[in-house]
Formats: C-alpha cells, structure tokens, sequence
C-alpha cells in the first residue's frame, strides 16, 4: 500500500509537472504577448501602475512554472517545487475564482495565445489541479531521494528554457498562435473576392469607453474606437464564426485606409510604442523604407494615435496599440504582405537583406512564407525534443 501511495503521489506530481512545463514554455516563446496578458491582470486588479513591468512579470512568472514543472517532472528538489507548485495552484485558483465571478472581457492567458480557455474551464483546470496538489504534497514530506542523474536532466532543461527565453525575446516567436500569422489573409482583402456573392456581410466589432458594438464594412466607427475582432459573416442566411484578421488604421485625417494594406505588394513597418523605440530602431526602418523605395512596393508606417516620429517620416498612418502588437511583437518591425496575404515579419534587428527582398519581389512570396513557416515550426519542434530527451534519457 506504501508503495501505491507513492506511486500515486509522484503520478499525480508529474501531471501537474506536465501542465506547468507547457504553460510556461508556450508563455516563454511569446513574450510580448504573455506581457499584454499580465497587462490585462494588473488592470483588472486596479494595478496599472505596475503596466510598464508587464513583460517583465509574464517573463519571470512564465520562468518559474517552467522551472517547477521541471522539477516536478525530474523529480528533484522535490519538497521546494512541491510548495512553489501548491503555492502557485492555490493563488491561480483564487484568481481564477475572481474571474468566474466578475465574468471579464478577457482571457485567462493559462496557455498563452495557444490556447483559449473560458472562465469556467480555468477555473476547473485549477481546481483538477489543486485536488491532484493534495493527492501529490499533502503532507509535505516524505518524498524520497532523486536519482544524482536527474539533476543532470533538470539543469539542461532550465538551460534550455533560459536559452529560448533570450532567442523569443530577440527574435520573432518560432510559431504564432495569433490572427496575424504568416499566410493569413486580411479581411479587406476577403471582402473583396465576397462582393461577388450574395448575402455575405462582414461584421466588425470595436470597443470605446468600455462598450462594444458591432458596424458592417460601409459604416466603421470614427478612429476614437478601437477595433476588437471580425465577429460574423452572414452568407445566404446562415452566420458562421470568423475570427479573420482585419490590419483596421486611418489617415491623419482620422479616414480608414484599411484597402492600401491589400493592393499588391505591401511593406508595413509597424512601431507600438515609440518612445521607447530607440532612433537606431528609426534608422533601421528608414533604411528598408528607402531600399524598397520605388520598386513597385507600398510602403506604410503605422503607430499609436498621437505618437511623435521622426521627421524623415512624413506620411503616417495610425492605428490602435492592440493591433500593432499582434501584427509584429517587435517595437519596430516589418511585415510584407502580397495582395492581401501575410507573408513574412521580421524583428527591427534583423530586418530583411537585399536578396530576400529580391526573392519576394520577383518570385512567388509563397516559397518565401513557407520556408520562413517551416524553419520556425522546426525549431520549436526541436525543442521539444531536446526537452523530451532530456527527460526520458537522464
């Protein structure tokens, strides 16, 4: 019976080792957005004061469940990861209580963007959780002696968690979850190829001061709204849910000019928060400006509402700080569109080179997206198969 006990004890600490390990790691490879997650959190909480640590935080709360989830799953310093673990479940679910009650207009962020989860299905999740934390650490003792070797395992696991989280918060994170990921298409562009048919009706839904309302293509709000999400198409009568990207942004006249995004081939260089972009940053996308300069390519430079730039930019197009960051995580990014369709981003420190921009002026920009698309989801692959090793090997 002892034996079972134990048995059972370390089963149910490895599902909770499991849940931590993939959240946190689906926070780390994005965190920019895990940073607009914890926004949400601390405003809910009446915390905004602490907005301007938000990617801080998510990162360093991302860490911590990777970390103890590998613990957990090694099975070393196990009274340590088994308090950090019960500790963090007991907090989550008080959290996520609060949540169920109030009902929000926001997501938990358990998983980050991967996965979407209700208020009551977290709330569920923490409360599976906390009833296998019981099973696993109550009493805290008794737990036994690791393997020497499973300290090898934990140290190359943390290692490579601390690795990825340098090369996502660098770099363009190696698979995205959001609507804006290569080959989307925007709805404009959609729109478009659907005038054609009958009784199709693109709904849109924007939010101000707090209260959303839906607008169809022909009578989009003014800019003081801030836009949301594609809700509905109704076609022939029947409305199907569709999330399609929309890349919304308006003139300095405050008109939308949503329709110069799906024209051919398009060079967004985007920047959410100017003024912590850094002239380097400036200089960097002037330059890619000025190389694609009169090649046949529509270049447009989107930033906040009310942002200051730098001179040498003298036609700016505005849009709301939701969309910028879910279009390129980078402060200062670039992404080519072709007729509508997302085809590939960059990061301001690795800003395309001639030859690439060659390839997607001159070939088909598809072998361009899928080459980029493949190389990210191999990467991603192949950490987790160094986690896996690490794991089943040590």
């Amino acid at each position: 019976m002892n034996a079972f006990h134990n048995g059972l004890r370390r089963f149910c600490a490895w599902v909770i080792g499991l849940v931590f390990l993939s959240s946190g790691i689906l926070k780390l490879m994005d965190p920019v957005g895990t940073s607009l997650i914890i926004g949400e959190y601390l405003k809910f909480f009446h915390l905004g004061f602490l907005s301007g640590a938000s990617k801080l935080l998510g990162v360093v709360l991302a860490v911590l469940e990777a970390v103890t989830g590998a613990a957990l799953l090694t099975g070393v310093f196990r009274k340590v990861a088994a308090i950090t673990a019960s500790v963090l479940i007991a907090l989550f679910t008080v959290i996520t209580l609060i949540l169920l009650i109030f009902n929000p207009e926001m997501d938990c962020g358990c998983f980050g963007e991967a996965i979407h989860l209700t208020h009551v299905q977290t709330f569920l999740k923490n409360v599976i959780l906390l009833v296998l934390g019981v099973v696993a650490f109550i009493p805290f003792r008794d737990y036994g002696k690791p393997r020497k070797k499973r300290y090898a395992g934990f140290v190359l696991i943390t290692a490579a968690l601390m690795a990825g989280v340098v090369y996502c918060w660098v770099y363009q994170p190696p698979v995205e979850f959001t609507a804006f990921t290569p080959g989307a298409e925007l709805m404009a562009s959609q729109y478009n190829d659907y005038q054609a048919l009958d009784g199709v009706t693109p709904t849109y839904i924007y939010e101000k001061d707090g209260r959303r309302a839906s607008f169809p293509i022909g009578k989009l709000p003014d800019s003081t709204w801030t836009f949301v999400a594609v809700d509905t198409i109704a076609w022939n009568g029947i409305r199907q849910s569709d999330e399609v990207p929309i890349l919304s942004f308006t003139d300095s006249d405050g008109e939308y000019q949503d329709e110069l995004a799906v024209l051919g081939k398009v060079l967004v260089l985007s920047v959410y928060d100017t003024e912590n972009a850094s002239q380097k940053v400036w200089d960097r996308l002037f330059d890619l400006r000025e190389r694609v300069a009169g090649k046949g390519v529509t270049t447009i430079l989107l930033t906040p509402r009310g942002a200051s730039v730098p001179d040498s930019f003298t036609e700016v197009y505005n849009a709301d700080y939701k969309t910028l960051v879910t279009l390129n995580r980078s402060n200062g990014g670039a992404t080519w569109f072709d007729d509508g369709m997302l085809i590939r981003k960059w990061p301001w420190r690795y800003l395309p080179k001639e030859k690439e921009l060659k390839r997607l002026q001159k070939f088909d920009p598809m072998d361009s997206m899928v080459q980029s698309v493949s190389r990210g989801r191999i990467r991603f692959h192949g950490f987790l198969l160094y986690l896996l090793a690490a794991l089943l090997l040590l």
